[in-house]
């Protein structure tokens, strides 16, 4: 077989693929073999996330936390999604962890079993809940998440701990 026919069969195998598994249109370059080369040109390419961030989650920063730390997280529920070993840096006072990796199962437990496994209460759909990580990244991913699951009061901590962190030993 020739390297132009199993080119043009995993592009066409590759761009059904992308169509199957998302549904929101973004426009992506994509390689088309045409006369003995490959050129570029724009098509779109899905994603499976409907709505964009800011219509998930409000972005939060470093004077919003230390309020919620003041009021003793009354009214909010601020989650660290870092992982067990990286809270040995440290952690924002009245933060609860939920590593990201545990996400997928947390969120599916009973009130009780979540309460048990975590050490506190499983927040409600309509709950204030601040995510944060080491620099937005995985909070983003967690704030998404939780959004696919019906929670609608969604915060995300972008600057994160390396923020919080730097800010804190700046004072």
């Amino acid at each position: 077989m020739s390297s132009r026919r199993i080119l043009l069969q995993v592009l066409s195998h590759s761009t059904r693929l992308s169509l199957q598994r998302t549904s929101v249109p973004v426009l992506r370059a994509s390689a088309v073999l045409s006369n003995n080369f490959i050129r570029v040109k724009d098509t779109k390419r899905f994603f499976n996330s409907q709505a964009p961030a800011s219509d998930i989650f409000k972005v939060v920063d470093f004077n919003d936390i230390q309020n919620t730390i003041k009021n003793e997280g009354k009214g909010y529920d601020l989650i660290d999604v870092r992982e067990e070993k990286e809270l040995l840096q440290g952690a924002i006072p009245t933060a609860k962890n939920v590593p990201l990796s545990q996400f997928g199962n947390a969120w599916t437990l009973s009130d009780k079993e979540f309460k048990d496994q975590f050490g506190f209460e499983k927040p409600k759909k309509e709950s204030q809940v601040i995510l944060y990580c080491l620099a937005g990244v995985r909070s983003t991913k967690a704030a998404e998440y939780l959004y696919s699951l019906g929670y609608k009061n969604l915060q995300n901590y972008k600057g994160s701990w390396a923020d919080y962190a730097e800010k804190v030993k700046g004072k």
